[in-house]
């Protein structure tokens, strides 16, 4: 015996060492005593329960799940115990401060050579991994209604041949829930002629529609992958997403697309900034989250388009989005 608890039946002191360093919680039950009392535990036991071996041993560690009796794995469990037979269940056990956590139990029946009889449990904290599942098969479920939406909706703005704000505002959602299921990173960019209101009072709408057209066109050039969308939200403001593109070389690109704008030529004698028509653009960046918003960063990057025309002309902002893992 040890200052820990009676090891009878276990091997020799290395054997005994190695289950002490484990960081698998193990216990030890004897199952020749009708009531299988825990006659052992290591430190990660403690760890994992908050109890300590003492207040432990000489119990059935049934305690464990409080007045949570009614569970799926106890049947399993009890079959096992029955036929002494191994098993691996999965039960809500409560820690010593009553915090539910989900205990995945490999169970092994074990005989020494004197004929004594134990169980040896070997518990590993489920709790993170169970709580990721719920949120994937939450997520799946509000991904499958987002794809429902987005087949009836009519995804062209008749300008411009982008999408329109209905419907990239269903790819964008879309976009969120897949980024935050395999953890991947999201760039939202939104992108307005400056000084556009000046255009309009010079050139009149026909002008301006036409303006608009190949605004269009520079910017939707600027993102061709498979997993890119882009849109005309309203007025003359666009929109695009990008997954998985390095944060880094964002405000590159919204610069390029910019330049492409500059690169037109278009005349806009009355702007404050020159003699041509500029873009500018706000991005947020973000990495999704399963109980974050795509709405918030949407905000997010109007507001920073929003700044940044404040300042002048071809002004560029990237803000990070509220919702990161």
């Amino acid at each position: 015996m040890n200052d820990r608890a009676d090891t009878a039946g276990l091997p020799g002191a290395l054997a005994r060492r190695v289950l002490e360093l484990s960081e698998t919680a193990i216990s030890v039950v004897d199952a020749r005593d009708p009531a299988q009392p825990a006659v052992w535990v290591n430190h990660a036991f403690e760890a994992l329960t908050g109890f300590a071996a003492d207040e432990v041993l000489g119990r059935n560690l049934r305690f464990l799940q409080g007045g949570d009796r009614e569970q799926p794995g106890l049947a399993d469990l009890r079959d096992a115990l029955e036929r002494s037979a191994p098993c691996r269940v999965l039960l809500r056990n409560y820690r010593r401060d009553g915090a539910l956590f989900w205990n995945e139990l490999r169970l092994e029946p074990v005989r020494d050579e004197g004929g004594g009889a134990w169980w040896v449990g070997f518990s590993r904290d489920h709790t993170e991994r169970r709580q990721l599942e719920a949120d994937l098969g939450r997520n799946a479920d509000e991904l499958q209604a987002v794809r429902a939406r987005l087949s009836v909706v009519d995804p062209g703005d008749r300008l411009t041949g982008l999408q329109n704000a209905r419907s990239f505002e269903a790819a964008l959602e879309r976009a969120w829930f897949i980024c935050a299921r395999d953890g991947r990173s999201l760039v939202l960019f939104v992108f307005a002629p400056d000084y556009f209101e000046a255009y309009g009072e010079t050139f009149g709408r026909i002008a301006g529609d036409s303006c608009l057209r190949m605004v269009a066109r520079a910017v939707g050039g600027g993102f061709r992958r498979a997993s890119d969308a882009v849109a005309r939200l309203e007025g003359e403001t666009f929109a695009a997403l990008a997954v998985d593109m390095d944060p880094a070389l964002a405000e590159d690109h919204a610069r390029r697309i910019c330049g492409r704008v500059r690169g037109l030529a278009i005349h806009n004698p009355r702007a404050p900034g020159g003699r041509y028509l500029t873009l500018s653009a706000g991005i947020a960046l973000a990495r999704p989250s399963p109980d974050g918003g795509w709405r918030e960063l949407l905000q997010v990057a109007r507001g920073a388009l929003a700044e940044g025309q404040k300042g002048g002309w071809e002004q560029l902002r990237v803000l990070g989005g509220e919702q990161t893992a």
